[in-house]
């Protein structure tokens, strides 16, 4: 298995293929070295991380509803209810229509993982969707192998 700096600097190395610069977003950001002790901690500090676990990207569309991409699960809050996935659990995901969204800040895409179970994840619209969807799409490749 690959580790966790190996997995979280391949997620990275994929946004950046896809986004030209400057990666400047209003609702997302990505983690290039930080820990997760390092970030607004407040959101997660009701949240169990594995060891050596690392953050790649986050949307946070207000206090109590974000969305978190580590190098092993994806952690979405809507209104306050936090749900986790494991990203080696997730199965299929639609991101959402993104056409006609210019105007509003996010969407909401969806994850499918284990029993038919759905994870909502936030998503910023415009330049800052790929850094959510080519780290998901990434992660998730990298550890199915």
């Amino acid at each position: 298995m690959k580790s966790d700096q190996s997995i979280r600097n391949i997620c990275i190395a994929a946004i950046k293929r896809k986004i030209r610069k400057p990666f400047d977003f209003l609702l997302t950001d990505m983690f290039e070295k930080e820990t997760i002790n390092e970030i607004d901690n407040d959101d997660f500090k009701m949240l169990v991380f594995f060891e050596n676990e690392l953050p790649i990207a986050r949307t946070r569309v207000y206090a109590d509803s974000w969305t978190l991409i580590t190098s092993r699960q994806i952690i979405s809050c809507k209104d306050g209810m936090i749900i986790a996935c494991q990203a080696n659990k997730v199965l299929s995901w639609t991101w959402n229509d993104f056409k006609g969204y210019n105007r509003l800040p996010f969407t909401i895409g969806q994850l499918k993982f284990g029993d038919n179970q759905t994870l909502e994840i936030f998503i910023e619209t415009g330049r800052a969707s790929m850094v959510i969807i080519y780290a998901i799409r990434t992660l998730v490749g990298q550890l199915a192998q």
